[in-house]
């Protein structure tokens, strides 16, 4: 389904789980598989320097992992640009790549708005799907409980295609929609009865790929705080969600679900444009 995948490497101690990942949902022996360190100092970049010499040398040894893995076609590019969101952009558009991996250290909404964040500022900026690999958990197979959060819009099911065509792999789907807002019992009822027409809907659907699913229906919280709650006590590998399409500091102001999920779930995230992609 990913004709050309890039893990976009800091190689820090998430490294060995962004691996874990790519061997779950990239299966296809023939994907292509790009390895992207972006060195902020010239000097670093210099084949000459120590950084060089230790950084490249571990590049090569994860290159060489993921060929004994199985993979024909590993390739590392080392770039050199001050503003890593820019030298992932251009290593993405230079080779037409569809699938990009990257690792968030935890940083909570405070220091991502005012402090910076790369991982967040690439999911805003790159208009590809994105798996964001956080938190401590740890699996051995990253589609065996797929969380998928719906409000019945379209982007909120554009994944549906991506975990279609994984059918084969995904072990179960939980769909889930949070009912925020509601001005009494009678008004909560009557959402209650819709949704679960709907996600019914939805679970139909999954039943004729032959994947098993079920959905929960949350209510009396922030949308956001239900579906991270939710990853965790049904101890979901991956969450779906779409991007947030709005700045940090509006989009904190606003209260993006999208984007405090991003920013506060524990699970590893796939982040989805707002088109589906032509792969």
């Amino acid at each position: 389904m990913f004709s050309r995948v890039m893990l976009a490497l800091d190689l820090s101690e998430l490294t060995s789980r962004m691996l874990d990942v790519f061997y779950s949902v990239c299966l296809d022996p023939e994907t292509e598989v790009y390895l992207l360190h972006v060195v902020k100092k010239a000097e670093d970049a210099a084949v000459s320097s120590s950084y060089y010499k230790k950084t490249y040398s571990r590049l090569k040894g994860l290159a060489q992992d993921i060929k004994n893995a199985g993979y024909d076609f590993v390739e590392i590019l080392w770039e050199n640009e001050p503003d890593v969101l820019s030298g992932i952009q251009k290593m993405v558009d230079q080779y037409n790549i569809n699938l990009l991996l990257m690792a968030s250290h935890g940083k909570g909404v405070w220091a991502s708005t005012f402090r910076g964040s790369s991982t967040f500022n690439v999911v805003r900026a790159i208009d590809i799907p994105t798996l964001v690999v956080k938190g401590d958990y740890k699996c051995e197979d990253y589609l065996h409980r797929i969380l998928l959060p719906t409000d019945f819009s379209r982007k909120s099911l554009i994944a549906l295609n991506f975990i279609r065509n994984l059918r084969e792999h995904v072990g179960e789907v939980l769909f889930v929609h949070v009912i925020e807002g509601v001005r009494g019992d009678e008004e909560l009822r009557e959402n209650k009865e819709m949704a679960e027409d709907m996600l019914q809907e939805l679970c139909n659907e999954m039943q004729d790929f032959g994947i098993r699913s079920r959905y929960v229906i949350a209510d009396g919280g922030a949308a956001s705080k239900e579906i991270c709650k939710l990853a965790e006590e049904e101890n979901c590998s991956l969450i779906f969600t779409g991007k947030t399409g709005a700045g940090p500091i509006k989009g904190l102001l606003m209260g993006s679900t999208a984007q405090n999920i991003l920013l506060n779930a524990g699970r590893t995230l796939w982040v989805m444009p707002d088109e589906e992609s032509e792969e």
